[in-house]
């Protein structure tokens, strides 16, 4: 006559047997057991020591066998994968929820031109100096152009990574068009117009600067090492000025 098939479970040992059984924690629950005919391993018992248990049919412990450890490291590590996917599955879609609320908000025209600006902003070149002072042309964003001195030819060395009070107010003014739809006030929608104010203050800021660093080689002659990348330019501000339609939008309707 066959046997009913026996069936294997991962358990704890909690208790190692010494005058008394020693104790399992398997299913759910404490079972007691004992060395004789059913430790399989030839390493000794420890406690919190990782065990494969084996019931027989009628649901007695058959066997006991202490988990390899690279194949408990190993599944250890499959699970805290399949928790960092179901975590990150999890961040991707409430990330998706928020941004499908801003756009809800904004307008999606308005979410673009924001997050177009963002990029020009902080990752394309929006001018460049160059020369044989600087050792080749230097390119630098509009955040890097808020960051430099142009009178040190070290900070332009640099790309501009010095940013004082005044590039700060720019991250504010940028991120601003991204808060007014959640600023009940009926001043919030002139948040909009905060990137075009901004970026028209800037650009005269850099404009002057950079005329007062190299005006008196200009005056002599020489070329102007620095010039504007002037598609970038243009495509800020056709950016701000989307933004800026915002400001004129009754609140009631927007």
């Amino acid at each position: 006559m066959t046997s009913e098939p026996s069936h294997k479970v991962r358990g704890t040992i909690i208790k190692v047997p010494d005058a008394t059984p020693g104790i399992l924690f398997v299913n759910g629950q404490q079972q007691p057991f004992t060395l004789e005919r059913v430790w399989k391993s030839p390493v000794a018992p420890v406690a919190n020591q990782s065990v494969d248990v084996e019931f027989d049919a009628a649901g007695a412990i058959a066997s006991i066998t202490v988990v390899n450890a690279l194949a408990f490291d190993k599944e250890k590590l499959n699970q805290l994968g399949e928790v960092a996917q179901v975590r990150g599955k999890e961040a991707a879609k409430l990330a998706q929820q928020g941004i499908g609320a801003l756009i809800a908000r904004m307008g999606t025209v308005a979410f673009a031109a924001g997050v177009v600006l963002l990029i020009l902003w902080f990752f394309i070149p929006a001018a460049s100096v160059g020369g044989e002072g600087f050792g080749g042309s230097i390119s630098l964003t509009f955040w890097g152009l808020l960051g430099t001195d142009f009178g040190n030819p070290q900070s332009i060395l640099l790309g501009g990574s010095s940013h004082g009070l005044f590039a700060i107010i720019g991250l504010l003014a940028i991120a601003a068009p991204f808060t007014a739809p959640f600023v009940r006030a009926s001043w919030g929608k002139y948040l909009n117009a905060a990137p075009l104010a901004y970026f028209l203050l800037a650009f005269l800021v850099v404009y002057m600067d950079e005329s007062k660093a190299f005006g008196d080689i200009v005056k002599m002659g020489v070329p102007n090492p620095f010039s504007w990348s002037w598609l970038i330019v243009l495509l800020v501000g056709i950016s701000t000025l989307v933004l800026a339609t915002g400001a004129l939008k009754d609140p009631a309707h927007a």
